[in-house]
């Protein structure tokens, strides 16, 4: 998988403006309204993405389900849960191949001090590292900006800190290592997810996705298949209850067949594009 589209990571001042349009779905019955987006967790400032469909559905939501609830602490979680006993240095666990491209990655992205991480953790700050390399900045990611959106209203989550966690450090050893392997191209991941999110390109969406998990159907079991059929049941159970939200989950959750979206429609739910 490549890890720079899990999910899944500087230009202020007189940055030109670049209007977005990503794609946006609801469903809706007599008393009950959801709406869907998604999102794109780094973002260059200059991106404007808040198109007049987002903002309804902001203005009209009384809640907000993210993938994580928005009291969550990752950053502690992630340094409890991310430290590795008994591995060998981050290089030995790239193949020789890889050694240039991982060098010039650690470089102003940890260092030495990944040698500690699992490799999961690894691969996720490489990503993180790539996605910022290629002007991505999560201070102005999806989420955050939907944080001072909602700031007042109720925000869950389908998934906790500690949950999402462990699906990773739940992986076998060799699939950890092909996130990791995945990570030194996060960079260019990260300008082709962008890319296919701001045009609202569902189909081009769903490719990078099939691409990513190419070859790791344990990795596409556990990281996406499961997940998207977990958050559609949540979503289908909330139906029954009145009420108005959005939810805001990473764009690649969204796309292509098996994602929650396809699976909403299968159950029998009328998701409509709204944007």
């Amino acid at each position: 998988m490549r890890a720079g589209l899990l999910a899944l990571l500087l230009l202020a001042g007189c940055a030109r403006e670049i209007p977005a349009r990503p794609a946006l779905y609801v469903l809706r019955d007599a008393d009950t309204t959801i709406w869907l987006l998604g999102t794109v967790h780094f973002l260059p400032p200059e991106v404007r993405w808040e198109t007049p469909a987002v903002k309804r559905a902001i203005a009209e939501s009384a809640t907000l389900v993210g993938e994580l609830p928005g009291d969550a602490d990752a950053g502690t979680a992630f340094a409890r849960a991310s430290e590795g006993r008994g591995l060998p240095p981050l290089a030995a666990r790239v193949p020789a191949a890889d050694q240039a491209r991982l060098q010039a990655i650690t470089k102003g992205c940890g260092g030495k001090r990944l040698d500690r991480l699992k490799s999961w953790a690894a691969a996720l700050v490489l990503s993180a590292c790539g996605a910022s390399n290629a002007g991505g900045d999560p201070e102005h990611g999806v989420e955050a900006v939907l944080a001072q959106r909602f700031a007042g209203r109720s925000w869950l989550g389908l998934e906790t800190v500690a949950g999402q966690f462990a699906l990773f450090d739940g992986l076998s050893e060799a699939d950890q290592r092909r996130l990791l392997r995945a990570s030194l191209a996060a960079g260019a991941d990260y300008r082709a997810l962008l890319g296919a999110w701001k045009a609202g390109d569902e189909a081009r969406l769903a490719a990078l996705i099939a691409r990513s998990f190419a070859g790791a159907p344990t990795l596409k079991a556990t990281l996406l298949d499961q997940r998207n059929a977990r958050w559609s049941a949540w979503i289908a159970n909330r139906m029954r209850r009145p009420g108005q939200l959005l939810i805001a989950v990473g764009a690649g959750h969204l796309a292509g067949t098996g994602s929650v979206i396809a699976r909403l429609r299968a159950a029998g739910y009328k998701v409509e594009r709204a944007s």
